[in-house]
């Protein structure tokens, strides 16, 4: 018989995270009594948790051939094969999971991500909020709930603002603020730390590494608090260019906050909030002024947090009032770094072939119903065009491509007119697939960020739709730095008109393809510009905290600092 005490333990070591404990504790308890179901599905729950799903989907299957009823086996091996990419095996088993038990919370979660890999993003959505509704912000579905619900045209800016923020409160009730030190005189040299999950390949670190070669080191001392455990040479690369490194990987966010706040950091900034996990940090108050900037979605909705480094085109005026930050608003809030040697894109392959390919790179998640009728309506616009799609390795599933496939034809487009790319193994390559594209369709209301500044660079044009949202205003945005207002759309049928008067221009598509490439990096880009405003922010935010004065909104511009009314 097994020991209960012994369940107990792998059960407290996996929710500490000690996985290596926990799997040897359940394995001892199985081994006690091995037709133990609880047992049994502990160690696959901890096998799961620790990346081994091969094992973990054995186990499951075993446990389901003595106990088909069981909603956590089934929940687990959905999980699974999720996390093995194969969605169209994962949705039935989660779909029979939430049957067995509908008030399983995880499993409305695990229901969700797998259906967001697989294209169903408004059913996705409905599944996080069935999760959150039966047990509040509950740690599983938390960042994919508030992440997602920015892709959703069914919210607003002011639902998005107050779910965040009951989510912020509800930590902030948790945790005490820590003491950080008196004001100290740093005027001449603030010491800056920026925490990040994703210090290494990605999106993050894209715009982060480029503000870290460019930060004026006589002025600012730069500290670095990675809480990636996976490193690479972009890791090594970021390390190089701060003054300091501190590996809290293995700290709890209890732990960093100390760490941050004994380092006497004047200013703290996240880089990286479009989880809420990431956010949690922040709640201790650990530097006397904190920041949110560059990838993130929406307010953190955190009262310790002070400031959210924006820009007037994706936050105009009146936007203040959707979000727990103030606002600073700089001539362009992020810059994006593209990797080195890659080769200037060639001419549009339709001037080659007669044919115009369209093409979206965007996370499966934004390619909503609305999307696809309107991508619809312009493949009908431009006779013999095609589109091509492509979401990290989501089209390996094959579910997922005849889904999508079903999805166009039920608008009269045929899936020979579609092309679905798999997965490419670095960057270089993946970037290296524009030239199968001549125009990029950006979807709506969540808008491509990094994906149009990687299409841009690639010397491919974006047709956007601008929205009253955060996320649906970076295509125009981008649009408008570049000088291509004509390719912004408002309407449905704005929409489809720019993308056929531009099909319709193979001289415009040759000049854009040349030129883009110099007009991104000048226009978009340009890091030495952005870092001098981002600095000039740091100093006015520190030289208000230490006056005492207010710490309302304001915005830089080239060497102006400007109050701005909340």
């Amino acid at each position: 018989m097994t020991d209960a005490r012994t369940l107990d333990r792998a059960r407290a070591h996996l929710q500490a995270g000690n996985l290596d404990e926990a799997l040897a504790s359940a394995k001892l308890a199985l081994a006690q009594d091995p037709g133990n179901i609880d047992a049994m599905l502990l160690l696959a729950r901890i096998l799961r948790r620790a990346n081994q799903n091969t094992v973990a989907r054995q186990m499951y299957e075993t446990i389901l051939s003595h106990f088909p009823h069981s909603a956590e086996a089934q929940a687990g091996l959905g999980a699974c094969y999720g996390a093995m990419r194969r969605y169209t095996d994962a949705v039935p088993r989660l779909r029979l999971a939430v049957e067995l038990n509908p008030d399983y919370f995880e499993a409305w979660c695990f229901l969700g991500e797998a259906l967001i890999e697989q294209g169903h993003p408004r059913e996705a959505v409905d599944c996080f909020e069935r999760s959150h509704a039966i047990r509040p912000f509950n740690p599983i579905v938390l960042s994919k709930y508030l992440f997602h619900i920015a892709f959703d045209p069914r919210y607003d800016e002011q639902r998005i603002h107050d779910l965040n923020r009951d989510w912020a409160q509800g930590i902030e009730a948790t945790v005490s603020p820590l003491q950080t030190a008196a004001i100290h005189d740093n005027e001449f040299r603030l010491k800056v730390g920026y925490l990040s999950d994703e210090f290494r390949e990605g999106v993050s670190a894209r715009f982060m590494a480029p503000v870290l070669n460019q930060h004026d080191r006589n002025k600012f001392e730069i500290i670095c608090y990675a809480r990636n455990a996976a490193t690479d040479t972009m890791t090594q690369a970021m390390a190089e260019h701060s003054d300091h490194w501190r590996d809290v990987s293995a700290l709890s966010d209890a732990e960093t906050a100390t760490t941050i706040r004994d380092d006497g950091i004047d200013i703290l900034v996240l880089p990286t909030s479009y989880r809420a996990e990431s956010r949690v940090v922040m709640a201790y108050k650990p530097a006397p002024v904190q920041v949110c900037y560059a990838n993130r979605v929406s307010t953190t909705g955190m009262r310790s947090v002070d400031y959210m480094i924006t820009e007037a085109p994706t936050d105009p005026p009146g936007s203040d009032t959707y979000y727990t930050e103030r606002l600073v608003r700089l001539s362009r809030a992020n810059v994006y770094m593209p990797p080195d040697a890659i080769a200037p894109p060639g001419p549009p392959q339709c001037i080659a072939t007669g044919q115009v390919t369209f093409g979206s790179f965007n996370h499966l998640g934004k390619l909503t119903e609305d999307v696809i009728s309107v991508w619809c309506r312009v493949l009908e616009a431009v006779p013999n065009s095609r589109l091509v799609l492509k979401s990290v390795n989501r089209f390996e599933d094959a579910g997922t491509r005849d889904w999508f496939e079903a999805r166009f034809a039920a608008h009269g487009i045929a899936g020979d007119r579609l092309q679905f790319l798999a997965g490419d193994p670095d960057l270089a390559s993946h970037l290296g697939r524009y030239g199968e594209v001549d125009i990029a369709l950006d979807p709506f209301p969540c808008n491509g960020g990094t994906t149009s500044c990687e299409a841009l660079w690639m010397g491919v044009p974006v047709v956007t739709m601008k929205g009253d949202t955060f996320m649906s205003r970076q295509g125009a945005n981008f649009l408008e730095r570049l000088g291509l207002t004509e390719l912004i759309a408002e309407t449905p049928d704005s929409y489809v008109a720019a993308a056929q008067r531009l099909a319709a221009d193979p001289e415009r598509l040759v000049t854009l393809r040349k030129a883009l490439r110099r007009d991104a990096e000048s226009r978009l880009f340009d890091p030495v510009s952005h870092v001098r405003e981002l600095e000039m922010a740091y100093q006015e935010m520190w030289r208000r905290y230490k006056s005492g004065g207010a710490t309302g909104p304001f915005s830089v511009s080239g060497d102006e600092i400007k109050a701005a009314a909340g």
